[in-house]
């Protein structure tokens, strides 16, 4: 018998503070931040990457860790116009997601005026000991 076992995150950002962030430090930034496909999406608009900065946050927050821990390039949001998004792990955020057996991941995104919103669920299987 298993155990369907769900960790999840949440995260905002204000888009506001998000633009005056990428105007100070540029490409820097960018490219430290989002992937080359999350840049090429978003089309330099700022409620998209803020969307994207916070479903980072929230895919960290439901791997228990932060940033130092997992790199933001290591969560990528991946979906094309129009197209649900998925999440894509690669190095430690992978790493740390087969550690705690999830190998499912729902994300849900959303932008309006100042904030942007995402909410993260990672979603696995343990085995279920019964109790005697």
């Amino acid at each position: 018998m298993t155990a369907i076992l769900l960790r999840t995150g949440v995260d905002m950002v204000d888009v506001e503070r998000l633009t005056r962030m990428i105007e100070l430090s540029g490409a820097e930034f960018l490219e430290s931040s989002w992937t080359a496909a999350e840049r090429l999406y978003c089309a330099d608009r700022p409620d998209r990457l803020a969307s994207r900065w916070a479903a980072k946050e929230a895919t960290m927050k439901a791997l228990d860790r932060g940033i130092g821990q997992v790199s933001p390039l290591e969560v990528e949001v991946v979906a094309g116009e129009g197209q649900m998004p998925t999440l894509l792990l690669r190095g430690h955020a992978e790493a740390r997601a087969h550690e705690l057996r999830l190998d499912t991941w729902s994300v849900s995104l959303t932008h309006e005026d100042r904030w942007a919103l995402a909410f993260v669920v990672g979603i696995g299987s343990t085995p279920h000991e019964q109790h005697r």
